[in-house]
């Protein structure tokens, strides 16, 4: 981090094309800008050209037949008190960003640049992976859709080519009986503290049996992941407490933590069942209540 940030040029597009021209043109010398609550911490010395998104119109959350469409300008603030995202599975979505930082970085932090920062501790990719939502992509050549997960790449990196940027998020309409939930640890529990470790699931449940299910970890490897063995234990068999117990030991074994300044590989390793098991417990009583 550097002291300095004073990039040279400040652009303000008009439109998608425009923008993935500058991103082009600039390469790695150019950013995109939305609430900026990232990138003026991080401050990356190598930039010189800010992009910014504010006239793009990529500030909404819409639903349809189709699903929920969400712009990536969209703030944290508003996707916390959406009405569209107050009931249902949908809610996890909610849940993750009402814990996200402070009220006041809520109000100027976007979802795109949540999700683009591609930080293994993101809380909304977790929300949006076990909601298997996807993202529009845009560039100079045709737009393109990726699953969420399929943005990360590596810590702090995604798989966006230079010209492209991040539009809108799509979920899908979930009409079987589905419960979901996000939940987080922080090291004091403040708002201000990045997760040492968040897991966020989803269960889909017909007659005490699992139809569906996604579990997604953050904070325990170099990018949010899917415990897929621990999703491939649930599916098709009778919730009891002890099958949620395994499924939440064996998504344990799927995380790859490491020692950093919030904690140890070891302690996230424990910590990692407790989490998802009680987010599991928290699907099984919300496929309970909600109907479609």
């Amino acid at each position: 981090m550097t002291a300095f940030f004073r990039p040279s040029e400040y652009h303000l597009p008009n439109n998608l094309s425009e923008a993935a021209q500058l991103l082009s043109n600039f390469g790695k010398k150019a950013k995109l800008i939305a609430g900026g609550t990232d990138l003026l911490v991080t401050k990356p010395p190598e930039v010189e050209c800010l992009v910014d998104v504010a006239n793009l119109n990529l500030n909404y959350i819409r639903k349809d037949d189709d699903g929920i469409k969400i712009g990536a300008a969209t703030t944290v603030d508003v996707i916390e008190s959406s009405e569209i995202l107050s009931s249902g599975p949908y809610v996890v979505l909610s849940e993750a960003a009402g814990v996200m930082a402070t009220p006041a970085v809520r109000n100027m932090a976007t979802i795109g640049g949540n999700i683009c920062n591609a930080s293994p501790a993101a809380d909304l990719s977790l929300a949006l992976m076990v909601l298997d939502s996807t993202a529009k992509v845009a560039g100079q050549g045709e737009s393109r859709i990726l699953p969420i997960s399929d943005i990360f790449e590596d810590v702090n990196k995604t798989t966006l080519k230079e010209d492209e940027l991040l539009v809108e998020i799509h979920i899908p309409l979930i009409t079987r009986t589905t419960g979901a939930s996000f939940i987080k640890l922080r090291h004091h529990q403040t708002s201000v503290d990045i997760a040492i470790v968040n897991v966020a699931a989803r269960l889909t449940c017909s007659k005490d049996h699992c139809e569906d299910v996604r579990i997604a970890l953050g904070a325990v490897a170099k990018k949010p992941v899917y415990a897929k063995k621990a999703e491939k234990f649930l599916i098709g068999k009778r919730l009891d407490a002890e099958l949620i117990q395994k499924s939440a030991e064996t998504a344990a074994g799927e995380s790859k933590p490491i020692n950093d300044v919030r904690a140890s590989a070891g302690y996230r390793k424990k910590m990692v069942p407790i989490l998802v098991k009680r987010a599991l417990e928290d699907c099984v009583r919300r496929c309970g209540t909600w109907q479609k």
